[in-house]
């Protein structure tokens, strides 16, 4: 490996556990508790969003991984922290794809056409995903009541995404990121 090439990787690995901080932090201390089942509304998932766009697939999958999983320990809701980690890995997943499958048009903006409609893509893989982990830890019936939470959590994570990712892209944020 050549040293370009051991730079940009140093330089993937520590922006992969800058995001995985990021993401720690906005969703283990701005959240709310819901009082069901330990669980807590945050929109931490906003930063999965703008992490998924910025870094490419693996890294984008591995910083959500982490630092939901993290953020569940910080809050206290360890036995949350592995299905945490697997949702969140899938959560950045659509984002990560668009840029990995070149598919956008505008690969050096944050939002653009094609990743615009990803927050409802993670939307429905964060509802499902923990209606299925509420599901096997506590039980089915008592997690139909958590569903109005994370649809809550993921639209708001949504409009933090969309406003975020516009004011970042004003200053063309990843581009001079990715020199």
């Amino acid at each position: 490996m050549n040293n370009s090439n051991k730079r940009k990787t140093l330089y993937l690995v520590v922006a992969t556990a800058l995001c995985a901080a990021i993401i720690s932090v906005m969703t283990a201390f701005v959240k709310f508790n819901t009082g069901i089942n330990d669980g807590y509304l945050h929109f931490g998932d906003s930063m999965i969003y703008l992490s998924a766009c910025i870094l490419p697939l693996p890294y984008a999958m591995l910083a959500a991984a982490i630092g939901g999983f993290i953020a569940d320990l910080l809050a206290g809701a360890a036995v949350w922290a592995p299905f945490t980690a697997v949702i969140k890995a899938l959560n950045a997943l659509p984002f990560a794809l668009i840029y990995t499958l070149k598919v956008t048009k505008s690969p050096s903006k944050l939002l653009n056409k094609a990743v615009a409609p990803m927050p409802v893509v993670s939307g429905f893989i964060t509802v499902f995903g923990y209606l299925i982990a509420e599901g096997i830890l506590y039980s089915f019936a008592s997690a139909w009541t958590s569903v109005p939470f994370s649809i809550i959590q993921a639209v708001g994570s949504a409009i933090i995404y969309y406003l975020a990712a516009a004011a970042l892209d004003k200053i063309n944020f990843k581009s001079r990121i990715f020199k």
